[in-house]
């Protein structure tokens, strides 16, 4: 059956994917000013090691905008996606927060290239893995609220097979994500000087988190079907 949008819904959307297509515009009438090549990558260290066409970085500019229409379109394709509205504000909160990180994105090449940032600075280190750290922590202290779906959330063969092992698997994971954020959060702080520490210890824990929602997933599904 069609869902329609409630108004909220429609200005949120609406809002948002006006910024993103402003963010795009503002990027191509500025883009003369700019110099033909631009940054477009930064190592483990936060220092650029990668530049570009200035036309290339326009599909920087515009990725947020297609994220936000992607993100749209999920939750109205999804099998389960009445369960979104139990969720929906977690679901926006994500939304907007990937969104604006997306265009601080768009706009790193520029601004260092006209000279507001190092290019040797570790900052994009330190503002990025904070914001990873940030993330995981939000999303650790609402995953019990997510509901069954096919999109968003620990999706296994077993949490998809059940709504039990669904539910026991998001409530056992949220406190592990919390703190794999914070470990994160906290290794952040030393990106500028121990940027491979840094790495190190957010690949441990999103990896940790991930592997450890994937066998309580399994052994709550074995213990169903025993």
């Amino acid at each position: 059956m069609k869902q329609r949008l409630s108004r909220g819904e429609l200005v949120f959307w609406s809002v948002l994917a006006a910024l993103a297509l402003i963010n795009v515009i503002v990027f191509v009438l500025l883009l003369p000013t700019m110099p033909d090549q631009l940054p477009s990558h930064w190592g483990i260290s936060g220092a650029v090691d990668g530049w570009s066409d200035k036309e290339v970085t326009i599909v920087l500019a515009a990725m947020p905008l297609v994220f936000v229409a992607l993100l749209f379109i999920v939750p109205r394709i999804d099998p389960k996606r009445r369960n979104f509205a139990s969720f929906s504000g977690i679901y926006r909160s994500f939304t907007v927060a990937v969104c604006l990180l997306l265009m601080a994105v768009t706009w790193m090449g520029p601004l260092t290239a006209w000279g507001y940032l190092s290019p040797d600075s570790g900052i994009v280190s330190t503002l990025l893995f904070g914001f990873f750290g940030l993330l995981f922590i939000g999303l650790g202290n609402y995953m019990p609220r997510i509901r069954p779906n096919f999109t968003f959330g620990i999706r296994t063969p077993w949490t998809l097979a059940s709504e039990e092992v669904w539910r026991s698997t998001h409530r056992a994971s949220g406190p592990v994500f919390v703190v794999a954020g914070i470990a994160t959060l906290i290794a952040a702080l030393v990106a500028t000087s121990m940027p491979t520490v840094t790495f190190a210890v957010m690949l441990i824990s999103v990896l940790g988190a991930t592997a450890f929602a994937g066998v309580y997933s399994y052994l709550q599904w074995r213990k169903l079907a025993a």
